[in-house]
């Protein structure tokens, strides 16, 4: 019996032994790593004579640690000549480009970062319930659920962008990815920010051309439609599926707080402000029997 305790003493031993070896052994592995990820922009900003990783030469919104993380030129602002600067690229087509993956800490050149089974796009960093895929096409923080700081998180407000307007008939495609579609009239009241002149406020946020059509079918499968439906006379609920092909635009945005669209001094645009690319922050629009009309809407700055 003293000669089986005495072995179970040796063993136990030997088993602690072991494992105090394996921590600094595991240290080691973790400094290999994190040597070779060190050195490996080191060998490629050499080959590309950059210095610094958060440096940006070519001014394309993209750091030297970002170009290198999505494979891009830090010279050449449009790598690829196509047109579209490099932080607006999204050579994985997860819906997200590449200057929100850096900041999101997912990979520009894989899809599913964590592998989970869901692409960057449709995870939600903030947790704001703005997917990051909506947070990229309406400009949002998608480090921040509150970008603008009024105290309501971005995916109760960001409704999506104007993929249609003939003038009289506007169509919304949702960062959730279903269609919303109605009429606008004179005595739709168009909210937006007034602080820059003509119609520069209404334009500039169109401009982010990149990413709305390739992330399309990518678009947040797991947030709220931020658009409040208004059923015209009874509570029929069915009538909100008359919105053409809007397939998500089911009174789901009964919680979205559209008396932000309000304000003490009326509305500062008008229909004449829309336009093809807008992004719509928030919109109320009620159905009757001829279809959907828009009451208000609220343009992203």
């Amino acid at each position: 019996m003293t000669q089986i305790l005495s072995r179970l003493r040796i063993l136990a031993l030997a088993v602690a032994a072991l494992a105090v070896l394996a921590l600094p052994a595991a240290a080691d592995a973790r400094k290999a790593g994190h040597s070779r990820g060190h050195h490996g922009f080191q060998k490629w900003a050499k080959h590309n004579h950059v210095r610094g990783a958060a440096k940006d030469p070519d001014r394309d919104g993209l750091s030297n640690r970002a170009e290198f993380l999505a494979g891009t030129n830090p010279r050449k602002a449009d790598s690829d000549r196509d047109g579209m600067p490099d932080a607006n690229e999204d050579p994985d087509r997860d819906g997200v480009d590449n200057s929100n993956e850096v900041r999101e800490h997912t990979n520009p050149r894989k899809a599913d970062t964590n592998g989970n089974g869901r692409k960057d796009g449709l995870e939600d960093a903030d947790r704001d319930r703005l997917n990051n895929t909506g947070e990229d096409q309406s400009g949002d923080d998608p480090m921040n659920p509150d970008s603008d700081g009024d105290g309501v998180k971005d995916g109760d407000e960001g409704a999506g962008r104007v993929t249609a307007f003939d003038g009289s008939q506007l169509v919304v495609r949702l960062f959730t990815g279903a269609t919303l579609s109605g009429s606008v009239d004179a005595d739709t009241e168009v909210w937006c920010e007034d602080t820059s002149g003509d119609d520069s406020g209404a334009d500039d946020t169109s401009t982010d051309d990149p990413g709305q059509d390739d992330s399309g079918d990518d678009l947040g499968d797991d947030s709220d439609l931020r658009v409040a439906a208004q059923q015209d006379g009874s509570d029929d609920s069915g009538a909100d599926d008359s919105g053409d092909d809007s397939s998500g635009d089911d009174g789901s945005g009964d919680d979205l707080g559209t008396d932000d669209l309000g304000g003490d001094s009326g509305p500062s645009c008008t229909i004449d402000d829309l336009a093809v690319g807008d992004v719509i922050r928030s919109a109320s629009i009620d159905f009757g029997s001829d279809g959907g009309y828009f009451s208000s809407l609220e343009l992203a700055p």
